[in-house]
């Protein structure tokens, strides 16, 4: 069997111009990363190459249609491995600032059946980091994105009386429309007999999950947030 020459990573607007024909002005491209004779990924985001449908239909061997599907699919699954490490550095992030004590406590309570007597917590946070950095690094089908506690943005969170997210909002940065907000949430929490956190996340998704985390992440969470904005 013939192995491909290329697999497809993605769809980008960023790339408009056919690095196959040279036809420009294009909606989206086709992102090819070019594979070695084993079928393995041959190269980093720098040896992409971005095609237009009908180019990359040509070089792969397929029809359009599947060309398209493929890449709409294989873009979805990027965005969920975008959405993982923003979790990820949303959690962990702040803890690199706390002793490997704390880091544990934290990591354990996360991850309760991993527990093993090799497993050092803190290499499992260094190594999580790691690689949801590298994720939001990535400049296959478009810029790198945000993944410093500097890009968090602060999240208000009310919560059910059985512990369910009822909303999150982003917390403005005017002071008056701040103290008005939060006045806000806290009378509908009162009416729900819920309760109200305020988190730092890369996004809203992330802050619910900040907000989920035991005592010790929330505490360096907020300590985090302190720090990169003093």
């Amino acid at each position: 069997m013939r192995t491909p020459k290329w697999k497809i990573m993605g769809i980008t607007d960023e790339f408009t111009e056919c690095g196959c024909c040279g036809r420009r002005g294009l909606k989206r491209t086709v992102a090819l990363m070019p594979l070695d004779a084993d079928g393995n990924e041959d190269g980093t985001a720098e040896d992409v190459a971005y095609y237009g449908t009908s180019c990359a239909a040509a070089a792969l061997g397929w029809t359009q249609a599947s060309v398209r599907d493929s890449a709409r699919a294989a873009q979805a699954e990027r965005g969920q491995r975008d959405a993982t490490a923003r979790r990820m550095v949303s959690i962990y992030a702040p803890l690199e600032l706390a002793p490997a004590r704390d880091q544990a406590r934290a990591y354990f309570s996360r991850n309760r059946n991993v527990r093993t007597p090799d497993l050092n917590a803190t290499e499992e946070v260094a190594r999580l980091l790691a690689r949801a950095r590298a994720t939001l690094s990535d400049t296959t089908t478009g810029p790198a994105r945000p993944s410093r506690i500097e890009d968090f943005r602060r999240y208000l969170v009310i919560f059910t009386s059985d512990e369910r997210i009822y909303r999150t909002v982003e917390v403005p940065q005017d002071e008056e429309e701040r103290q008005q907000q939060a006045a806000n949430a806290r009378r509908r929490a009162d009416q729900i007999r819920g309760s109200v956190v305020v988190v730092a996340a890369l996004d809203e998704e992330s802050a619910g999950d900040v907000a989920y985390s035991d005592p010790v992440t929330r505490a360096w969470n907020q300590k985090a947030w302190e720090a990169s904005h003093a």
